[in-house]
């Protein structure tokens, strides 16, 4: 999943000229500028709330004002609230299909709305949060998502989230092929974004491509700025050095994970493993003993298998 939302909201004096060209009523015209306005700058400040009540007023003084539409949009999305979002872009879209922007932020919400319905589905079925369940993406059907972000290419081949979405699309219903190119595609479009050198890592070491995962990673490493958003490249970096058995190396990387972020917890049982490879069995134990006591409930068959290496540990100790 993308961890942050970015907006892009045009200035407003275009806000402005969209709306003189339109042939509504002087008072509803005004009415509508005016909420708009109001509502893009809520938007540009995160204030989301604020930001629908001013564009629903908008819209609501003039339907045909697709920008309001899409900014309607945005601030849904910014609340997570993926239903109501793709109902406004969809108006957005009506109105003006040929916005690359309204394609691809509809395809993405579309997107987002079928994994949240599927969520909120399977944690009802377990009766768990919607936090604690794992969904199998294979069975969402993303039709309608891939359709209108498949448009957005048609307009404008270029943009970060149309490849992003489609890549995790492909890789859900079964084209990796197709998967790994619109990865490529996503880090040429915007190579500080973290997912896609992750997704086509991930696909590298399912074919068995340890080294091009690794290329890639570390040009992931390299570019993306943010901390926590690099710990998981780290991660995978240290999985695929794991996967070649270059235990030293995986060890620098699974290390660098945990530096990025404590919360990485995955990562420090992956370095007990390697440790335990490399022989340096009183650092692997204190990393399985570190994972057990902070890692969650999801990690339940993990903590196991680090106790289990634990009490093997114990015994060779004792045994030497």
């Amino acid at each position: 999943m993308l961890r942050s939302f970015r907006f892009s909201l045009a200035p407003l004096s275009i806000l402005l000229a969209l709306l003189a060209l339109t042939g509504c009523p002087d008072k509803s015209r005004k009415e509508a500028i005016e909420r708009a306005n109001a509502g893009a700058r809520a938007l540009s400040a995160k204030q989301f709330d604020t930001a629908i009540t001013e564009l629903k007023e908008a819209v609501a003084a003039y339907r045909g004002h697709h920008y309001a539409h899409y900014m309607l949009g945005e601030a849904y999305r910014g609340k997570k609230q993926f239903d109501k979002a793709a109902e406004a872009y969809a108006e957005a879209v009506k109105l003006k299909a040929d916005n690359v922007m309204y394609q691809m932020m509809y395809g993405v919400s579309l997107y987002e709305e079928a994994v949240a319905q599927a969520t909120d589905d399977a944690a009802k079925l377990q009766k768990k949060k919607p936090t604690e369940v794992q969904i199998d993406y294979s069975t969402i059907n993303f039709e309608n998502a891939e359709k209108y972000l498949n448009e957005a290419v048609k307009l404008n081949p270029n943009l970060y989230f149309e490849h992003a979405y489609l890549a995790k699309i492909y890789r859900a219903t079964g084209r990796p092929r197709e998967a790994a190119e619109a990865f490529s595609k996503a880090i040429v479009a915007n190579p500080r974004e973290w997912a896609p050198y992750v997704g086509l890592g991930e696909l590298y070491r399912k074919w068995d491509y340890p080294d091009l995962a690794i290329q890639v990673l570390t040009q992931g490493v390299e570019h993306v700025p943010g901390q926590v958003d690099k710990a998981e490249l780290f991660y995978l970096l240290g999985m695929s050095y794991f996967d070649k058995r270059d235990d030293a190396k995986a060890i620098e990387a699974f290390s660098s994970a945990i530096d990025a972020s404590k919360d990485k917890h995955i990562a420090r049982f992956m370095r007990g493993q390697s440790l335990m490879n490399k022989g340096d069995l009183k650092a692997a134990d204190k990393d399985f003993e570190a994972f057990s006591k902070s890692a969650g409930p999801a990690e339940a068959t993990n903590k196991s298998i680090a106790q289990k290496m634990r009490f093997t540990i114990a015994a060779k100790l004792q045994g030497g």
